[in-house]
């Protein structure tokens, strides 16, 4: 379902007047409350629609917003804020009391919302518990404003006469009766219980002290249990507006209230609307004295500064610690639903002074019994519990020493059983009827300052078996720096815990700093003498971190050059310090320059040790900062000069002893304003790293005994050497000892490291002249390869060129063949011609007389043709066998050249293999020999 922009997702409740939705406003994406009344009557719901409008302009922390007011289908409705929490009925319930500082706690807001509305001529006509809402963050809202009565005109009297009561009505008595009906006359008003004497009819008018009336029976209940006419109840209620008899009193109902305050409760009481308070503004200052922790309370001794400067706030500086009301309310709602509250913020936020200066007294003065318990989990954070639960359990040791024996049992007792601790504690709370608020302060030491997972799990088991249950009388607190709010999930339980419980504290807006600076002087009586400075400071401070430490040293600065004649914090003051940026460096920088040069070397160093190089605060053993001069003398004497400067705090030991007492740096905001600490830090920032290193590790190795296996080495050992040499500071006796012994076993593993070194070089140098030699054969026999691979070069080049001349003399050969066989050819040719001639001469006739002289002249000389043809055939021939035998030699002459070439690639190829081999071999060697070596370190 829709109305109009707003898309209802759930009923919340539901009455006589009408039905409340949660819905979503789809513009502006947030969710409301609805309340559709139910109401046919077109006149009251116009008179209503005007009145809840006019209502809709008291704007007030504790009054419920209406963002609008309409109507849906002849319904009309109203949207207003989305509360989380309860009613004051609920916290009342079943005759429950309330503290008498609490009691007024809740109503102070509900009585400021009053003065409001009268102010806007609003009377509310209907209060009563249900109409009082108290959030989740402790805020108290009044409700039911939409339907109050609008003073726009006199109310005429209800009733003939001022003697004439007029009961309410069967209907006005029926099923709705408690709730409230609309503004109309002739119609009884508001819930009886809480209906003042002129709301009966009584013929008397109507005004604002009508919700002084209900005010005053609302804090009767709150503080004793009861309504003033208990039990009656119906139409018996009646005698309220009886005017001659009066109202019982508070005193006579309860007899542990203050008489002041039973003296305001009877007032509002007064029958007579004129004997009551006469408005809202007068009441609120009868009851503002009896909240809890008013400074009004503290009494400053002669010339006693308001200001805690750069202390943290104790629970003694309740009265003076101003500006966190809201928050202090709403922790103080979420520490009485959930075991476990962390309060979660950046660093200088002022987590400590908000649990010890605002928490804590606020429950201890809500009538409620408290008892609080602080520690602080440091380098040993079982321990620490172990110190705070060694009261607990009986001790019975008469020296320290035994203390400490049974502090160590309980620790350990502790690592074995975590719950330990919450059954000591829930025992004491059993025993004194008491609950019991432990405050575990600046919990990200256990992550800066112990580095054994062991422990801090130990630890953290122990808090979240201590406060495991919101029934149980104990609560854990723990205030952490929002940085390491990550770092809690070591522990899944308690992870969980802190998360339902996280508060964050945020840095105070302008006006919680502005309540912080005014109202202490105020207190003392004092004023700053121009409004601007006050302005400029705040705006200096607005968006500066660690705000809070930095305006409560400069005002105190503003404080010792006030002007006591005319009760002023000057302007004049303000500038010669230098503003708020000045300060507090200006403060430390004439506290280092008022120190010798020895001394101010030894605040350097002393200042360095008191921070991590998380840039935290470290607690520190004062005997643990005397080990940093020869002189212990001149550390204590130094440590008591800065904390009398409030540069520092020291805890003293009991025993007085320097082993016991600790020390630390008075706020961590010094860590970041103090540009010479800064510049200190940035100088020796490795050097602060490496520090924490050793300090941790010769924590161990002197907790082990002093093992020498737990000594560093190699690369580690090395930088400690390169650090030892270059540091001209002096080191706590464990820390040298331990430097001292890693320097020795570095230096005895060198000289083993160079022995065996000697004999690895011996070794090495024969393997590598063997390597050298095989080398040298290698690169002989690759080389000898080589010319013979240029040999067969050669060969098969020869061979070609021969092969060429043999193919060439076959050619010339052939040519010569040929040119034989051509002439014997023609000479046949010829010798056919003369044959055909003669024979035909013979045929003739003429021939056949040719003498025989001729005939054998001519054969001779055929002969002779004949065997020259035949020798140039035979020369013919043999020339060709030549041309075929140097063919043969040439081809025989390039297989020897080929095979040669093959056996030199194949000896190319076995040098290859033996130099691969061989390099191998060398840079296996080469290993062995620097594992050999890094073995040695």
């Amino acid at each position: 379902m829709t109305i109009n922009q707003y898309e209802l997702i759930r009923e919340l409740g539901a009455g006589g007047m009408g039905t409340v939705y949660l819905a979503r406003d789809l513009k502006l994406g947030r969710k409301v409350a609805i309340k559709i009344l139910q109401s046919h009557h077109p006149e009251l719901t116009q008179r209503f629609i005007i009145e809840a409008r006019a209502t809709a302009r008291c704007s007030h922390e504790n009054i419920v917003i209406i963002y609008e007011v309409g109507e849906h289908s002849g319904q009309p409705y109203m949207v207003l804020e989305y509360l989380q929490g309860t009613v004051l009925t609920e916290l009342v319930s079943g005759g429950k009391r309330l503290p008498p500082a609490r009691a007024v706690e809740l109503m102070v807001p509900v009585v400021k919302a009053l003065a409001v509305a009268h102010e806007q001529g609003i009377v509310h006509r209907d209060l009563k518990p249900d109409n009082i809402f108290v959030t989740d963050q402790g805020t108290v809202k009044v409700l039911d404003f939409g339907i109050a009565k609008v003073r726009d005109q006199a109310d005429k009297p209800v009733g003939a006469s001022g003697s004439a009561i007029r009961l309410p009505t069967a209907a006005e008595l029926g099923p709705d009766s408690g709730n409230t009906n609309l503004t109309r006359q002739g119609v009884i008003m508001g819930t009886m219980k809480y209906m003042s004497p002129e709301q009966w009819g009584i013929g008397v008018e109507i005004d604002h002290r009508t919700d002084i009336w209900a005010t005053g029976v609302i804090l009767f209940r709150l503080l004793a249990g009861k309504h003033p006419l208990a039990p009656l109840q119906g139409n018996q209620l009646v005698v309220t507006a009886m005017l001659d008899k009066p109202m019982p009193k508070l005193r006579d109902a309860i007899s542990d209230v203050p008489q002041g305050l039973c003296d305001v409760v009877d007032r509002c009481l007064m029958k007579d609307k004129e004997q009551r308070w006469k408005d809202a503004r007068e009441l609120l200052r009868a009851l503002e004295p009896f909240l809890p922790g008013r400074y009004s309370t503290m009494q400053l001794a002669f010339d006693e500064s308001p200001y805690a400067g750069l202390s943290s706030f104790q629970e003694s500086d309740a009265a003076r610690f101003f500006g966190r009301s809201r928050e202090i309310a709403a922790a103080v709602n979420r520490i009485r639903e959930r075991p476990v509250m962390g309060v979660v913020g950046p660093s200088g936020v002022g987590k400590s002074s908000f649990v010890r200066a605002g928490l804590v007294p606020a429950l201890k003065q809500s009538g409620e019994s408290w008892e609080s318990l602080v520690i602080r989990p440091g380098r040993n954070p079982l321990s620490a519990v172990a110190a705070m639960m060694t009261p607990m359990v009986g001790s019975t040791s008469q020296t320290v020493q035994d203390d400490l024996k049974e502090q160590a049992a309980i620790a350990q007792r502790l690592a074995r059983e975590p719950g330990h601790m919450g059954q000591v504690l829930r025992s004491r709370a059993k025993r004194s009827g008491t609950k019991i608020l432990l405050f575990v302060d600046q919990f990200e030491e256990l992550y800066t300052l112990v580095p054994d997972p062991a422990e801090r799990a130990a630890f953290t088991a122990c808090l979240a078996g201590a406060a495991d249950d919101a029934s149980a009388p104990v609560r854990v607190v723990l205030s952490l720096r929002s940085d390491f709010l990550d770092r809690v999930g070591e522990d899944p339980q308690l992870m969980g815990e802190v998360m339902q419980g996280l508060f964050f504290l945020t840095p105070p807006n302008r006006d919680g700093l502005r309540d912080a600076l005014v109202q202490p002087a105020e207190m003392a009586g004092y004023q700053f003498e121009n409004p601007v400075m006050v302005e400029e400071m705040l705006s200096h401070l607005e968006t500066t971190p660690g705000a809070l430490p930095l305006l409560q040293f400069a005002a105190t600065k503003l404080w010792e050059n006030k002007d006591s004649g005319r009760k002023l914090l000057t302007q004049n003051a303000y500038n010669a310090m230098g503003g708020i940026g000045g300060a507090l460096a200006s403060h430390a920088d004439s506290v280092l320059a008022e120190l010798s040069p020895q001394s101010q070397a030894l605040a350097r160093a002393v200042c360095l040790r008191l921070i991590t190089p998380e840039r935290t605060r470290a607690i520190v053993s004062l005997a643990e900062l005397q080990e940093l001069s020869p002189q212990p003398g001149d550390v204590q004497r130094l440590v008591d000069h800065l904390t009398q400067a409030r540069l520092l705090v020291s805890q003293t030991a009991a025993d007085g002893s320097a082993q016991g007492s600790t020390v630390e740096i008075v706020h961590e905001s010094l860590i970041h304003s103090w540009p010479t600490l800064r510049r200190w830090l940035d100088e020796t920032q490795e050097d602060a790293q490496f520090i924490e290193q050793l300090r941790v590790a010769a924590k161990q190795w002197h907790g082990k005994g002093r093992d020498p296996g737990m000594l560093w080495r190699g690369e580690t050992a090395e930088e400690a050497i390169r650090w030892a040499r270059r540091h001209q500071g002096t080191l706590p006796e464990t820390q040298r000892a331990f430097l001292t012994e890693v320097i020795n076993a570095s230096t005895a593993a060198e000289r083993r490291r160079r022995t065996i070194t000697v004999g690895v070089v011996t070794f090495l140098t024969i393997l590598l002249v063997a390597a050298a030699f095989a080398l040298f054969t290698i690169r002989q026999s690759e080389k000898k390869a080589a010319q013979n691979a240029v040999v067969a070069k050669k060969n098969a080049v020869l061979a070609e060129e021969q092969a060429r001349v043999a193919k060439a003399a076959e050619h010339e050969a052939k040519q010569a063949l040929a040119v034989a066989e051509e002439k014997e050819r023609q000479r046949l040719e010829e010798e056919k011609g003369r044959l055909a001639a003669v024979k035909e001469a013979a045929k003739a006739g003429a021939q056949l007389e040719m003498t025989y002289e001729e005939l054998v002249g001519k054969k001779a000389e055929l002969e002779v043709a004949l065997g020259e043809s035949e020798k140039a055939r035979e020369e013919a021939k043999e020339a060709q066998k030549d041309a075929e035998r140097n063919e043969a030699v040439a081809v025989q002459a390039k297989r020897i050249a080929e095979a040669a070439e093959a056996e030199a690639t194949t000896a190319k190829e076995e040098v290859e293999r033996l130099l691969q081999r061989e390099r191998k071999r060398v840079k296996e060697l080469e290993e062995q020999i620097g594992q050999m070596i890094e073995t040695l370190k």
